[in-house]
């Protein structure tokens, strides 16, 4: 085997395969893997890779704005024997189904609103949704409220959207304590909702109920319960745990939150990993 400066993304692969069948399975423990990764692969590895970052969490929490921004941007390092890390990386389902998710918003925004209307963007993250919608469409008349507990997720987002922020309002708050007189016509929250548990969920939704106009949409990305090709790889690697969730999941969890079935429904995007309750008032 070639050794750890001499990586390629078949050694990566190897070595990413080995080590989750071997946590899986007992042989190896989280702190004996965390060894490994601080020692063997060193500070300069967690300093220059994707999978560093997601190991190190920089920002105190998993999926943080900076590793959703180097998904949509498919960020590489630069320093030669680090790059088959983040082309590993990238090559995996939760990441393809993370970009994947930034075009489903797009599409189910023009679909829903063509001639534009207001936005309520919950965990709005890096931002980089919106400076593709306002850059590329710089005549549509569409209203933004950002609703983001990082504040340094909003300051990234202002400086992507610089030229666009007269259209987008920033709103640095927990969802829970946020309040607000205003009315959307839709609602979008992706990569928020499967760290909750099914009270929290059901809370919060019914929140949003309150915020969206008559006829109005709210979309909700969950991670699938039935595929998630990354699943292993995002825990055991990046300490990364989501609530996963079923279709049928999903709808009763809106069920419960007061809306009709007849007004419910699930999408997904191509990788089937993300999936999108769509409800409406």
């Amino acid at each position: 085997m070639k050794n750890f400066n001499e990586f390629d993304i078949e050694l990566v692969e190897k070595i990413v395969e080995n080590t989750i069948n071997n946590v899986t399975k007992g042989y190896v423990t989280k702190e004996e893997l965390k060894k490994f990764i601080d020692f063997q692969l060193g500070e300069d590895f967690i300093k220059n890779t994707i999978q560093g970052h997601g190991y190190s969490k920089p920002h105190g929490y998993a999926g943080d704005y900076e590793i959703i921004d180097f998904i949509y941007t498919k960020k590489i390092s630069k320093i030669p024997k680090y790059k088959p890390w983040d082309e590993y990386f990238h090559l995996q389902s939760a990441p393809r189904a993370v970009r994947n998710r930034k075009e489903y918003f797009k599409e189910q925004l023009f679909k829903i609103l063509p001639n534009g209307g207001s936005l309520l963007n919950v965990a709005s993250g890096p931002g980089r949704d919106l400076f593709e919608i306002y850059n590329k469409n710089p005549t549509y008349n569409l209203i933004t409220t950002c609703v983001e507990m990082d504040k340094n997720a909003i300051e990234y987002a202002k400086k992507i959207n610089k030229n666009n922020l007269f259209k987008i309002d920033f709103v640095n708050k927990n969802i829970f304590r946020f309040t607000t007189d205003k009315r959307f016509d839709m609602i979008w929250a992706a990569g928020l909702f499967d760290y909750f548990d099914d009270k929290a969920f059901i809370l919060l939704l019914k929140r949003f109920r309150e915020w969206i106009n008559e006829g109005g949409e709210i979309i909700i990305g969950n991670f699938n319960e039935d595929y998630n090709p990354s699943r292993l790889y995002m825990e055991i690697f990046g300490d990364w745990y989501l609530n996963h969730r079923t279709d049928e999941k999903l709808v009763s969890l809106a069920k419960l939150s007061g809306f009709e079935e007849s007004k419910i429904m699930v999408g997904r995007e191509p990788e089937n990993v993300n999936l999108f309750l769509h409800v409406r008032k």
